[in-house]
């Protein structure tokens, strides 16, 4: 069997523009032609992942911060936010006038108020295909806490910095800055303690077979610290936070400058 590889999205094979270099389209159909299992491993909800990059063919997702993993496109695990959870969690970001959505496989949920908040933060960020597709599946609700299937929530414009809502929310919950953008003090993930991207790996080597000793993962954000430190390699992207890149392994060139194609040469994948 060969390599896993592991690759978060934003920031490591997409850039925040929406864009993925040609040189890393390449090297991902090359490295599957020598035998090496190629997944998506992303804070990304299943259905924000765009479509273009899901034609590519990977092997599996590892969704929501390793709280959803599919395999050859069948769902081999999920892990939901209990009622208990939700509800402490959401009353927290309402104290910090946060606006919040959950992720929930299939779709997004959220308040109308907290929607169109979240639309002109996105505007200020993305084009207009990056938020049809990250707002396509939306569901408007006021009370979370009725849904069994949500994976995580995500907030924006929080009065509470990232430190303050961990502390608040320590013992219950994780949170991490984002990973959608740079990261900011008002904007975090919000995700069930222990749930992670390195979780999520687990579930899929687990399921699949495949050794730890064989992984490799790729990244760039705070959300993928775990994963990074879980691989057997972990590469972090030229453009990655510092943080990151202590973590690593091997340090890559930024995402435009053929980062992904650079790593997969140099570790003797392609």
């Amino acid at each position: 069997m060969g390599k896993v590889l592991f690759f978060d999205v934003d920031g490591t094979l997409v850039n925040f523009r929406g864009q993925m270099p040609a040189s890393a389209r390449t090297a991902l159909k090359k490295v599957q032609e020598n035998g090496h299992q190629i997944v998506l491993c992303s804070g990304r909800s299943r259905v924000q992942i765009y479509p273009w990059l899901l034609e590519l063919g990977f092997d599996g997702i590892v969704a929501a911060t390793g709280s959803y993993v599919e395999y050859d496109g069948e769902v081999v695990y999920r892990h939901f936010m209990s009622e208990d959870e939700i509800r402490r969690v959401t009353a927290v970001l309402d104290e910090a006038d946060a606006c919040y959505s959950a992720q929930a496989g299939n779709r997004m949920i959220t308040s109308a108020h907290h929607r169109d908040r979240q639309l002109a933060r996105f505007r200020e960020l993305a084009d207009d295909e990056m938020i049809e597709q990250i707002w396509q599946q939306i569901e408007l609700a006021d009370h979370l806490d009725q849904y069994e299937d949500i994976e995580k929530l995500v907030y924006y414009e929080s009065k509470m910095s990232v430190q303050e809502i961990r502390e608040r929310l320590s013992g219950l919950c994780d949170v991490t800055e984002s990973s959608f953008e740079r990261a900011q003090n008002d904007t975090g993930e919000v995700t069930c303690c222990g749930i992670n991207k390195a979780w999520g790996m687990q579930k899929y080597i687990i399921h699949t077979g495949a050794a730890k000793a064989d992984t490799i993962a790729f990244g760039d954000g705070p959300n993928d610290f775990d994963m990074i430190e879980y691989a057997s390699i972990g590469v972090a992207m030229g453009n990655a936070v510092q943080e990151l890149k202590d973590r690593a392994d091997f340090i890559t060139k930024n995402i435009d400058k053929d980062g992904i194609a650079y790593a997969l040469q140099e570790l003797g994948l392609i």
